[in-house]
């Protein structure tokens, strides 16, 4: 008993952290992008004939993590896809986040609205009366402490005005002098009053710089040799603002408070642009000679360059020779308390006497590198690279940093380093200093990095050298892009949430009504299962998808055959009239094998999948697999452990069944049918099956498979709000498929455009249709065009007039066709209303997009939100045509109405390379014209669809080919494991042959499909059965292996009851073929009706996000039952076998009746 006390309380403990782990669900469990809404990236990856695939594929991906996410903290997710692409993944935010994010920006914006520069100050001040009470009413906004110490403010200026206009006024030279006094004692009340202002207001500029600061702390030695743990950057600086504006401090500790649950909330990026341009131009290795502090490698014009760079900014510096560059890790700079303590007091200084030329400009350091092709080694010197860097030690035996280059970049590198031994040349990633140590020797092939370098510094530029030159590796463009809204993620959630409930609902009804009490703890042990699953995940922090849900729904299904297995098996032995307790024993002994071998076929179909498949495929894969290994720990150690608890304590005596209740039912559940002598038939009916789906497939050709196996495009379109429905109902408009094809084929051009042709001809679906399966309001769009812009529009053509796009709008010149006549102003100043000198605009600080460009939009109509504005300038940048301007820095500010209603705005753009103090010429061509053409197209056109999925040719091919190896890799695998399981290779043929015999078949079904719906005098009667035109995607692959997982389980429970019937005989006989079949029949029907049961919830509730998945595994489980015993289990048997074994044996040598009782297990 003590041993099975100890495995009750590793059960509870663990089912305890489980619960732990996924509580509360709605921030422990995430959801991928087709639940959540989100995009899909796949970028190829070029790899040089002789560099090592693996590694190049495994560096590039440690890269763009590091470059999109560097902290670990969002939801990407970045795979290889093959062995030259990579998927990254983002989930949109939730709503909850997208409020916390629009609170936040509107506290921020109203701080910065409401900000009060000196100079603004004054100004308002010296306004007529009623100006400056308008003034003064803006400039407080709803702070009624500044509104009071604003007009405290205004009465000691009024008293300092009129003292000195007496002063002025006056001769008396007594007088004067009285006067002066007074003078002098009011202005220092007024310059008081006015600090007392100004403390309450924070400078926009320091806000947003506060919370763009690293949130992490460090430690360091001080003089004493302690180890001291330093504030954060931002940490510093919020007490740096505390201490400067104490009136502020509220407001401050307000908006920390929003940022800090923003950020908390956040799993993901807040945009799909900010990834593309995290991923544009990343990974960029260079080498630069630095500018020295003094002596020989000076700059002349150094003090010139630090001058307007502190005024300008580091992009807006003019220099032939030289240029600005970011340092990364400012930390790693300085190892001590004094050092940093030297840095923060004098940075200039700092880096002087080290020999560097470094200014400080808003909380970042810029060090001076030289700007020649004789001093530098950039993409712009030719195609080069780091072939590779490792750690190693110097002659000193200190830790230094080893790389190679690779023949170009040898040269190259020679040529830099021969002529600049002594001097410094730093390590530039992304154009930002990550080292720039002395070079002590001359550089070519193999190079070596000294220094005083932490473990951490040493693999940091380690993982710098060795990832080369990501954007020379990744492709500039995605080759393949989904997106999917959020509206359809929700109802994908919805829909797989439904789905689930039910599958667990009916399941659990017929384990209990069937097998009474053991089937309670079936259902236990069902529940264990989810909450493994979902434990499981939410410790790996891995996302749900839509696929992955079907895997949990298919698990529902397979969950219970581990439980029926050992209930069969229990009730074999209950009809011999073992005792419960013995019963339990030898249930669980018996069913064990059976249980493991289907299992583990289970698992191979999983890893398959997780290693060919994409992210959405995985997700499936892992959930499928979690739900594996779930079933074997709720089967045979959770339901053990209750059955042990109940038996052997007494508790349960006796077990009944619902077979063992209604003899009738047990005498149809094991017929004694001869299944050998049908073989003929079986073979026929097999034969016929397989030539018709053979047929089919051929008749069809590309026309099954998916965009995703042709390449194209496919859309999903939702039809816009019924102007006829109430604001509470929301109805959508509806129309049939019928008319949404007439609506495609009016875009024919006839020839003159072919895309626009090809597209007219596209496949159709209406999605959750209505009764008469055509009529929806919402329709998918598949064709081969891969131009996914020109199918946007086309699109937009056809249905303009029955969707909910976002507004036209209109502004102040928004019909100005050249940006001559645009309202776009040069960023020349630090201040909006100087850089657009118009009355209503304030003077908001722009000192961060110095050298870029301001576009002013006046008089908004409609009206319109702050973030969408953003988010509709966004989604064009997104696009092809503009994504060339995603490594701009650009803002859009509201300067007049609410966030939920701005009339006016201005967006701010910086280009980080060309600026308007350049040549205004190259910058107004390069700039402003795109920014203007962008603005208007994005503003003053509808916008677009639900979700947008694109396939280009190559990814095509590969998703083809992932398919085609996944499936023979399968193949191979199985057999593998079948033939070491039963050691003959005849019995591994038995149980893997059938599957090539069930593949092609639902093949064929799938087939069918595509013609019942298409063909008009059937195509109601599809709609009804809710049939659709299924193709060949990566969701359908999925199902056809996870079919082949579920078919080879029915196959291994019957040869392993074969076996197991033979004995020691050396050949199974007919006899016990037939009575073999027989026996596990009941198992059979039981476990593929409860399959059934889930694959036709998912079925009917899982919408078309997932019916084919569904359609194919029902027909699976069918053909699979089948094939299991019309064709597995007659192969192991042969006439000559038969012959000569009934010879050795005699006739029948399995039981077929039962046989005597055995000694009660309790006493033995």
């Amino acid at each position: 008993m003590q041993r099975l006390y100890i495995r009750l309380v590793f059960v509870l403990v663990s089912l305890a952290l489980l619960a732990w782990a996924v509580y509360p669900p709605e921030t422990k469990l995430r959801l991928g992008k087709d639940l959540a809404g989100g995009v899909s990236l796949v970028y190829g990856v070029t790899i040089a004939p002789n560099d090592d695939a693996k590694q190049v594929m495994d560096r590039t991906i440690d890269i763009i993590k590091e470059r999109v996410d560097p902290n670990g903290i969002y939801e990407i997710s970045v795979v290889a896809q093959g062995k030259d692409r990579v998927e990254i993944t983002m989930p949109l935010p939730s709503e909850k986040v997208k409020e916390l994010k629009r609170k936040f920006e509107a506290e921020l914006d109203q701080a910065g609205k409401v900000g009060l520069e000196p100079t603004r100050l004054d100004e308002a001040m010296a306004l007529p009366q009623a100006s400056r009470d308008e003034q003064f009413k803006e400039l407080s906004g709803e702070d009624a402490n500044r509104a009071k110490l604003l007009a405290a403010a205004a009465a000691k200026f009024d008293a300092l005005k009129t003292l000195r206009e007496q002063y002025a006024a006056t001769s008396d030279a007594a007088q004067k002098d009285q006067l002066a006094t007074q003078v002098a004692q009011a202005d220092l009340d007024y310059a008081k009053a006015r600090d007392d202002v100004l403390s309450t207001a924070l400078p926009a500029k320091d806000l947003r710089r506060l919370f763009n600061l690293s949130d992490v702390s460090r430690s360091l030695t001080d003089a004493a040799g302690n180890r001291v743990t330093m504030p954060s950057p931002r940490q510093k600086m919020l007490e740096d603002l505390r201490k400067r504006y104490p009136g502020a401090v509220g407001e401050l500790d307000r908006l920390v408070a929003t940022h800090d649950l923003y950020e908390k909330s956040r799993t993901t990026l807040d945009d799909p642009n900010d990834l593309i341009r995290l991923l544009r131009g990343a990974g960029v290795l260079s080498f630069r000679i630095t500018v020295n502090a003094g002596g020989d490698g000076a700059h002349p014009e150094e003090q010139r360059l630090r001058q307007e760079l502190r005024e300008r900014g580091p992009r807006n510096v003019k220099s032939i020779d030289a240029k600005w560059c970011k340092i990364n890790k400012i930390d790693t700079w300085y190892d001590s308390v004094e050092q940093m303590n030297f840095l923060q007091a004098d940075p200039a200084g700092f880096f002087s006497a080290r020999g560097y030329v470094v200014e400080e400009k808003d909380g970042e350091y810029w060090m001076l590198c030289w700007d020649t092709r004789e001093l530098r080694l950039t993409a712009a010197e030719g195609q080069w690279q780091v072939a590779k860097s490792f750690p190693t030690t110097d002659h000193l035996g200190r830790a230094a940093i080893a790389f190679e280059m690779n023949p170009r970049g040898a040269v190259l590198l020679g040529g830099l380093t021969r002529g600049n031994v002594g001097k410094k040349m730093a390590v530039l990633f992304d154009d930002q200093v990550y080292t720039a140590p002395t070079l002590q020797s001359a550089i070519s092939a193999n190079g070596q990095i000294t220094g005083e370098f932490s473990p951490e510094e040493i693999n940091y530029i380690v993982r710098v050298l060795g990832a080369g030159s990501l954007q020379a590796k990744l492709s500039t463009e995605p080759i393949s892009t989904e997106v999917i809204g959020p509206e359809l993620g929700k109802d994908n959630l919805h829909k797989g949430l439904v789905t689930g409930i039910w599958t667990f609902a009916f399941v659990a009804l017929f384990m209990v009504v069937y097998y009474f009490f053991a089937g309670f703890i079936a259902v236990i042990a069902l529940a264990v299962t989810a909450l493994f699953i979902l434990g499981v995940m939410a410790l790996n922090k891995a996302a749900f998808t839509m696929p992955g849900i079907a895997g949990v729904v298919l698990t529902f299904g397979n969950a219970v055959d581990a439980n029926v297995l050992i209930y069969e098996r229990m009730r074999e032995e209950f009809k011999l009239g073992v005792d419960m307790k013995g019963a339990t024993r030898i249930g669980f002994r018996k069913a064990l094998p059976a249980i493991l071998d289907s299992n583990a076929a289970q698992l191979i179909i999983c890893a398959v999948l997780y290693n060919f498949g994409s992210v959405e495929i995985k997700g499936f894969a892992l959930t499928l697999a979690i739900g594996v290994i779930a079933t074997l720990f709720a089967a045979l150690i959770v339901s053990r452990l209750i059955f042990n608890l109940l038996v052997d304590t007494g508790l349960w005596r006796k077990a009944r069944m619902l077979p063992m209740v209604i003899p009738g039912l047990e005498r149809a559940l094991e017929p004694k049918v001869n299944w050998l002598k049908l073989r003929p038939v079986f073979l026929t009916l097999s034969a016929v099956a397989m030539i018709a789906s053979l047929g089919a497939v051929v008749s069809l050709g590309t026309g099954m498979l998916d965009t995703a196996f042709r390449g194209g495009t496919q859309v999903t379109l939702q039809l816009g709000r019924d102007p006829g429905s109430s604001s509470d109902e929301r109805k959508h408009r509806v129309m049939t498929r019928a008319d949404a094809e007439a609506r495609l084929r009016k875009l024919d051009t006839g020839g003159k455009d072919p895309d626009l042709d090809t597209f007219s001809q596209a496949d159709v679906i209406p999605i959750d249709p209505a009764t008469d399966g055509v009529t929806s309001d919402k329709f998918k769009f598949k064709t081969t065009v891969n131009d996914n812009q020109k199918v946007i529009g086309a699109i937009s053509a056809a249905f303009g007039d029955v969707v909910d796009s976002d507004p036209v709008l209109k502004f102040a010149d928004s019909d100005a066709t050249k940006f001559e006549d645009a309202p776009a102003y040069r960023i020349l100043s630090a201040t909006l209303n100087e850089v657009i000198p118009k009355a209503a605009i304030p003077a908001a600080d722009v000192a961060n997009y110095r050298g870029g460009v301001a576009i002013l939009l006046e008089n908004i109509d409609p009206p319109q939100r702050l973030e969408d504005l953003s988010a509709r300038l966004e989604r064009m940048r997104l696009t092809r045509d503009y994504s060339d301007t995603l490594e701009r820095e650009r803002e859009v500010r509201m300067i007049a109405g609410t966030t939920k209603a701005v009339t006016s705005a201005v967006v701010l753009v910086e280009d980080p390379v060309v600026s308007a103090y350049d040549n205004e010429a190259t910058f107004d061509r390069e700039v402003t014209k795109r920014e203007w053409a962008l603005v208007r197209e994005a503003l003053t056109q509808p916008g677009q669809v639900a979700s947008v999925e694109n396939f280009s040719p190559t990814v095509a091919r590969t998703f083809q080919a992932n398919a085609v190896i996944s499936l023979g890799i399968s193949m191979v695998l199985l057999i593998i494991y079948i033939w070491v399981r039963y050691g003959t290779v005849r019995w591994s043929l038995a149980a893997t042959l059938p599957l090539l015999h069930d593949v092609v078949i639902l093949i064929g079904c799938l087939a069918m499909a595509q013609v019942l719906y298409q063909t008009p005098a059937t195509q109601k009667f599809a709609s009804a059965l809710g049939i659709l035109p299924f193709t060949i995607d990566l969701n359908m692959v999925a199902a056809i292996l996870t079919m082949t997982g579920f078919s080879l389980n029915d196959k291994i429970i019957i040869l392993d009851r074969i076996r197991e019937n033979r004995g020691k005989a050396k050949y199974a006989t007919g006899p016990i073929i037939n009575n073999s079949i027989n026996q596990t029949l009941s198992r059979t029907i039981i476990t593929s009706g409860t399959t059934l049961i889930s694959t036709v919830i998912l079925y009917i509730f899982g919408g078309e996000a997932i019916r084919g998945f569904a359609y194919a595994f029902n027909l699976g489980v069918i053909i699979g039952t089948y094939s299991s015993i019309a064709i597995a289990a007659p192969l192991v048997w042969s006439k000559k076998d038969d012959d000569s074994a009934s010879t050795e044996f005699g006739s029948a040598v399995v039981r077929s009746t039962p046989r005597p009782s055995p000694t009660p297990v309790g006493a033995a």
